[in-house]
């Protein structure tokens, strides 16, 4: 819920790897304009058609280390229920998460801040336990669909962005385009023989240049599975047509042997009729597949942050440094820095659907050199410990790389 003070610290030392730690760990390009506020303006009125006006309250107790378990139970009794009531539309919910286990005697309430939490930590253990790929390039995983939870997921995903929290954008573009029912030509449009998770085979074929490498290759006990990509009958896998053939292989792995996890989790996103409003509405894709454009830039984190830091109270010589400190600090963000900034306050790697509001305020303990947050009031306190600049930015970095390492 917040992020505290590197546990090794070296103000002394330069952070080493910051950038390239959050180019390899998110993929997050980078990118000079973000269109965050013309993209929620085309969210906004879509939403509101399918929420309409009956919302539903829901009080919920989470003990944190088991949100996975907690949430997978709550959307897999949904489907029960649209089973049973499949004439009635779903009132849509709204919870409100009291997270209890963390501490004894201490029970933690914020409607919007911890439930984006809930979402957001759900997603990511759907993610490795439910997905395979790279990046945010993911394929549901094969043979998974037994306890119908591509379906549970789909409804979290509707309930998250249907309360203004966040999409899941992981999911490779061709299963997209599939789920919104798009053409063949558009899915395979989409495809990418860098899709593959298991590439082996596959770059063994794009490498041959001889008819004995091909030989070889389609040879492979890990070659097996052509015998499955729906290869026309009669024809020789050869060097003359391994593009054609390498074309069947992405298919194969990225959608064909997919096709029933893909259509449990389409089912879920037609959770209140989502997917049926939404198919032709383009401003909603980036929340399902990462785009450059619905991404956090410098300039974004610097609107957000800058007129905090001018209200800030500068009543003594200290707060007045660590004012001077953080503006300085914040007006030199570059775009990887600001990404890193915005997960550091907000624990979100993409922006929200309903803009979020910061808070900055100084840490109350005047020896403290690291930065600290409070993730789900987007809260950032600024130290007061650093004797100048120099040493400020050290620690200011110094926090953040330590949270994503």
């Amino acid at each position: 819920m917040g992020n505290q003070p590197p546990k090794e610290k070296n103000p002394s030392g330069p952070v080493r790897g910051l950038e390239g730690l959050l180019k390899d760990a998110m993929r997050l390009a980078h990118v000079a304009v973000s269109d965050v506020y013309s993209y929620r303006e085309g969210i906004k009125p879509a939403i509101d058609k399918i929420t309409g006006n009956t919302e539903k309250v829901v009080q919920m107790e989470v003990d944190k280390k088991k949100i996975y378990e907690h949430a997978m139970a709550r959307y897999i009794g949904k489907i029960r229920t649209m089973r049973t009531q499949s004439e009635m539309r779903p009132t849509h919910e709204c919870p409100v998460i009291t997270f209890i286990g963390e501490d004894e005697n201490k029970f933690d309430v914020d409607g919007s801040g911890f439930r984006r939490q809930y979402y957001s930590i759900f997603f990511q253990e759907c993610l490795k336990r439910l997905f395979e790929g790279s990046g945010r390039n993911q394929l549901p995983k094969h043979d998974k669909t037994k306890k119908d939870e591509f379906t549970a997921l789909g409804i979290a995903i509707v309930e998250a962005i249907l309360n203004g929290d966040c999409g899941f954008p992981y999911l490779n573009k061709a299963v997209f385009m599939l789920i919104l029912g798009k053409s063949d030509d558009e899915i395979e449009q989409s495809m990418n023989c860098s899709d593959i998770p298991l590439g082996d085979v596959r770059n063994t074929i794009q490498d041959a240049e001889k008819e004995s490498d091909m030989t070889a290759a389609i040879s492979e006990e890990s070659a097996n599975f052509l015998n499955f990509i729906g290869w026309p009958d009669g024809q020789s896998m050869t060097l003359k047509n391994k593009h054609s053939l390498l074309h069947y292989i992405t298919k194969w792995f990225v959608i064909d042997q997919r096709l029933l996890e893909i259509d449990q989790l389409k089912k879920g996103l037609n959770y209140m009729g989502f997917l049926d409003t939404i198919r032709t509405n383009t401003w909603f894709e980036p929340l399902f597949v990462y785009s450059e454009q619905y991404s956090i830039t410098a300039n974004y984190v610097k609107q957000k942050l800058e007129p905090l830091l001018d209200k800030l109270p500068t009543k003594t010589d200290i707060q007045r440094k660590a004012q001077k400190q953080a503006k300085m600090c914040i007006d030199a963000l570059d775009e990887t820095q600001a990404r890193l900034l915005f997960a550091f306050i907000t624990g979100l790697y993409d922006p929200p659907i309903i803009e979020e509001t910061f808070c900055v305020e100084y840490n109350t303990n005047p020896d403290m050199c690291y930065p600290t947050s409070y993730t789900c009031l987007n809260k950032l306190f600024l130290p007061l410990g650093n004797k100048d600049m120099d040493r400020f930015k050290e620690s200011f970095w110094a926090a953040l790389y330590d949270v994503q390492r």
